[in-house]
């Protein structure tokens, strides 16, 4: 229900963040949860509050391969993971990396002004022409 933005089951009625905020309550392991809520830019689990580079780096370390929890993270700025920081553009190698026809990795890179995927240098114009 939450990617859907919210909904009802029975007679409750539930917001996105709220979705969001009980499947983690019963699965704190549920990678895309964590990636979703921070989509929504609020909420908090167990009474802690998370802000959204940290509910991505949380999916990023249930889930390495997470594409868009990677997207995600290089447009909030870019974070550490696993021990090792993260630049925006960073990021958008790493999803580009999982998911090479990730049309929006490839715009943000090349709005980034461009960089290395896959060991090979892909320049601005290159990055918006594989859009």
């Amino acid at each position: 229900l939450g990617v859907a933005g919210g909904g009802e089951v029975g007679d409750q009625a539930s917001s996105r963040i709220e979705c969001y905020q009980r499947a983690l309550a019963l699965d704190p392991q549920y990678a895309s949860a964590w990636n979703n809520l921070g989509g929504t830019g609020g909420g908090e689990i167990g009474g802690q509050a998370f802000s959204k580079i940290v509910r991505y780096q949380r999916a990023l370390t249930l889930d390495p391969q997470h594409d868009m929890a990677w997207h995600n993270l290089g447009l909030a700025g870019g974070g550490e993971v696993g021990g090792h920081a993260f630049s925006r553009i960073g990021c958008f190698q790493r999803t580009l990396a999982i998911q090479p026809q990730n049309a929006r990795a490839w715009n943000n890179l090349g709005v980034a002004g461009g960089g290395e995927v896959g060991g090979q240098a892909f320049s601005r114009i290159d990055c918006f022409q594989r859009t």
